[in-house]
């Protein structure tokens, strides 16, 4: 197929690398005018073995390994280009999502399916006004990346990715899981995307401002001292997703923040790394986009908005410099 990705950063790279692997033509929209885009891809290869779950059954267990560098060089900004694409993935951040579109949207061919795919929760509104006549699919991955610079990519990480229709006529587009279950495995077609949304969302809300506030890999939430405040977090997000409509429990949510803090443990999450660089974070379309609902509900998030208030507090700071 004939690609572009909108956004270079850590998982547009990731994505755009093992796609290319898979012989698909991928061509770069990026924030310059330069023609091409090269990439020196250090990734992680995975092996599926069969192990036994406490249950009895058998599971796949994902092992990394090194694999040593490969080298890409993709096109960039090109117009044509994107006209003639028959896919669009937009990998922005999720801030980035609304200009991102309006500077490519005459450009596209009427009817392209576009994917989009950041952290958070927020853009669907816009993402639906503007996009009227195009198939409009939402994924979230587990997947991860961390750009050391602009022409390095190390794969950091293994885990699923869900890819789901947003509107209706990307339902016909449940192929589209199948193509990146190719580059990437593993991949699944979901019903209801929200419902990967929401839990994506639930353990970012619990992670990724601890570990911006404090300043510390993923795996030392799982000190005795972030034990209290990831149960409140846990608690709040449960009680909005149940009013939302998803079968959750407060519990479940904080066993699954638990392993994810366990499996991440030497990352650092996207929102460290986006204070760390005193870059804008994503916190509004994760935990403000959680308070913003908790509100429609009349549910009180206490903890979660004092860490959107330190969270916002952080990025003033950088600001003010």
């Amino acid at each position: 197929m004939q690609i572009t990705i909108l956004g270079a950063g850590a998982i547009g790279c990731l994505w755009a690398c093992h796609l290319a692997k898979q012989g698909h033509n991928i061509h770069f929209w990026t924030r310059t005018d330069k023609p091409s885009f090269p990439i020196v891809l250090n990734d992680c290869i995975q092996t599926k073995d069969r192990i036994q779950a406490e249950d009895g059954t058998h599971e796949k267990n994902y092992i990394q390994t090194p694999l040593a560098s490969e080298h890409f060089d993709f096109t960039s900004n090109n117009i044509q280009s994107i006209a003639k694409s028959e896919l669009i993935i937009v990998t922005v951040k999720a801030f980035q999502v609304e200009q991102a579109l309006n500077d490519i949207f005459v450009h596209i061919a009427p009817h392209t399916p576009i994917i989009i795919i950041h952290n958070g929760m927020g853009t669907q509104q816009h993402v639906k006004t503007r996009l009227v006549d195009h198939p409009i699919l939402y994924a979230t991955t587990s997947q991860a990346a961390f750009k050391p610079n602009t022409e390095h990519i190390n794969h950091t990480g293994l885990g699923p990715t869900w890819l789901g229709a947003f509107n209706q006529s990307a339902q016909g587009f449940s192929s589209l899981a199948d193509l990146f279950d190719q580059a990437l495995a593993p991949c699944y077609w979901h019903h209801d995307i929200n419902e990967p949304l929401w839990q994506k969302l639930a353990i970012n809300c619990a992670i990724n401002p601890l570990t911006a506030i404090h300043r510390c890999q993923n795996g030392e939430l799982a000190n005795s001292k972030f034990h209290a405040v990831l149960t409140q977090i846990c608690h709040e997000v449960a009680a909005v997703m149940q009013a939302e409509g998803h079968d959750i429990t407060a519990e479940k949510l904080r066993q699954t923040a638990d392993t994810v803090i366990k499996a991440t443990a030497a990352n650092y999450s996207s929102m460290y790394q986006d204070i760390f660089q005193q870059r804008k974070t994503e916190i509004d379309y994760i935990t403000g986009y959680l308070i913003a609902r908790a509100k429609v509900h009349g549910i009180a998030v206490p903890m979660n908005t004092q860490l959107w208030q330190d969270v916002k507090l952080l990025e003033q700071n950088h600001d003010d410099k």
